[in-house]
């Protein structure tokens, strides 16, 4: 208690004091607004893809190149790989969706077409999702016009952005309900399907990457992408039926019916026969119907809240190597490809240079901390004279530093919080299209989180113990016949 004393007092008669708390003070009220920043704007990118078009998670097949939402994300000019499906979706989807911390899982799939419009062309990214659940899955989507398309229609649905950028290149207005051409590349040759324009959305935040997107009902651009099911899903095969596709590849075709007797045609055509021949199709086309509805790219999923989204992602991935799934669940980041990576880069090295200005003001206020210690050398060589020791000069040091620090650090926390308030209710806008990429929205956004005032004040106690580290050890190594001769 004396030494805290001692310390206390030592404080108070100096007029250097004051201005030491405010310095630091300063500096860290602005790292806890400059963290409060970089949180909110974390935040608000994070939302601008999760809740517009990657959900929370996104499981993927396994390929031997990098690969989003948007498909080949390889960096090279020529055709792109083709994406591969997620084999057994049956499975993969079943998993996936019981899972207690996955809110809602939809599939999709993705490939590149275009709009036609009499001689030009507007080529973009179609996503083949269910409407209406897809708008359920993605809140930042707002119906402006229209209805999302149901599953049995061959719908289409385009951002009001997206609409005007096509006003602007090619002339042509479209309005809800237009009939659109579609035309897609498949292998030697072109492939054409019609669509009706079912709705015209928004996002609640606009992204650049955003307007490459186009909804549509995934039976229109299967044929469109040449999306067939060449990969069998072997789940959706009972036992005695992939026994056949085992015969079939030991001993061809012709050992399917080695057993197989002579029949009479005109029985087999026979009028009684047409219920059986009915009943064969109908088997036929619902084993088609059924392969074409487990062709899918991924399974975009939504998170509860509260669920730590990559505590799940890891969970999930043990899951499928366990069972040996050629598929991986990805954040939103890994979803939205090089774009998102580009934000990321861009913040990042908007952080490092505020860090880095940061961290000067810190070293200019370690440097005056250790200067106000060294300028007491003498006066601790005195105490040192009188009898005092080494262990109470060194906690006296200690106590005077983290007096200082830790006042400042409160201090620092709390102007933070207040300036962050400002920050918040100011209302900054931004119309740089950049900017409002960078900080996640168009206006600014501080959020004060308790990692922030806890950041704040761990930084003042490890500057209280770097200030006091080379200060103590002068003036422990100062003679006190030294220091009493200074002193006269």
């Amino acid at each position: 208690m004396f030494t805290l004393n001692f310390a206390f007092k030592n404080i108070i008669s100096r007029k250097s004091s004051l201005v030491i708390i405010l310095f630091i003070a300063f500096s860290i009220a602005v790292l806890v607004m400059a963290n409060a920043v970089f949180d909110g704007t974390k935040s608000g990118i994070e939302k601008t893809f999760s809740q517009n078009f990657t959900g929370d998670i996104v499981v993927r097949p396994k390929a031997q190149f990098p690969m989003s939402l948007f498909g080949d994300e390889t960096p090279i000019t020529g055709n792109l790989s083709e994406l591969p499906q997620l084999i057994p979706y049956t499975d993969i989807y079943s998993y996936v969706s019981d899972l207690e911390f996955v809110k809602k899982a939809l599939p999709q799939i993705t490939g590149q077409a275009v709009l036609r419009f009499d001689d030009s062309n507007f080529a973009s990214y179609f996503f083949g999702v269910d409407a209406q659940d897809y708008v359920s899955l993605m809140p930042g989507i707002k119906i402006l016009q229209g209805e999302p398309y149901s599953a049995d229609e061959n719908g289409i649905m385009i951002s009001n952005v997206t609409l005007q950028k096509i006003y602007e290149e090619h002339g042509v207005m479209l309005q809800v309900g237009d009939q659109i051409q579609l035309a897609g590349f498949t292998g030697s040759s072109y492939t054409l399907r019609a669509a009706t324009l079912s709705a015209v959305y928004e996002y609640a935040v606009h992204n650049d990457l955003q307007d490459k997107i186009i909804l549509i009902n995934p039976d229109i651009l299967r044929p469109l992408i040449g999306l067939n099911s060449t990969e069998i899903d072997t789940s959706l095969f009972t036992q005695d039926n992939s026994g056949l596709l085992e015969n079939l590849d030991q001993g061809g075709i012709d050992d399917l019916f080695g057993d197989c007797e002579d029949f009479d045609s005109d029985d087999f055509f026979a009028e009684e026969s047409l219920p059986a021949q009915e009943a064969a199709a109908q088997t036929v086309e619902e084993a088609e119907q059924v392969g074409e509805e487990t062709i899918w790219n991924y399974i975009v999923c939504s998170t509860a809240p509260g669920v730590s989204v990559s505590s799940a992602i890891r969970k999930m991935n043990r899951e499928f190597a366990k069972r040996e799934w050629p598929c991986q669940a990805v954040d939103w980041r890994a979803a939205a490809g090089m774009a998102a990576q580009y934000i990321y880069w861009m913040r990042l090295i908007f952080n490092i240079g505020l860090i880095i200005i940061i961290g000067t003001g810190f070293i200019i206020v370690n440097n005056t901390l250790v200067i106000a210690a060294l300028d007491r050398s003498k006066e601790t060589g005195a105490l040192r004279a009188i009898g005092a020791g080494r262990r109470f000069v060194a906690l006296e040091y200690l106590a005077e530093t983290l007096m200082l620090t830790i006042t400042a650090g409160i201090l620092g926390c709390v102007l933070g919080a207040i300036g962050n308030t400002f920050l918040s209710n100011g209302s900054i806008h931004f119309s740089n299209t950049y900017l409002v990429q960078l900080f996640g929205g168009d206006t600014l956004r501080a959020v004060v989180r308790l990692p922030n005032i806890l950041s704040g004040m761990a930084l003042s106690l490890i500057l209280a113990f770097v200030a006091w580290l080379y200060p103590v050890k002068i003036a422990l190594n100062t003679s006190p016949v030294a220091a009493m001769e200074a002193v006269r």
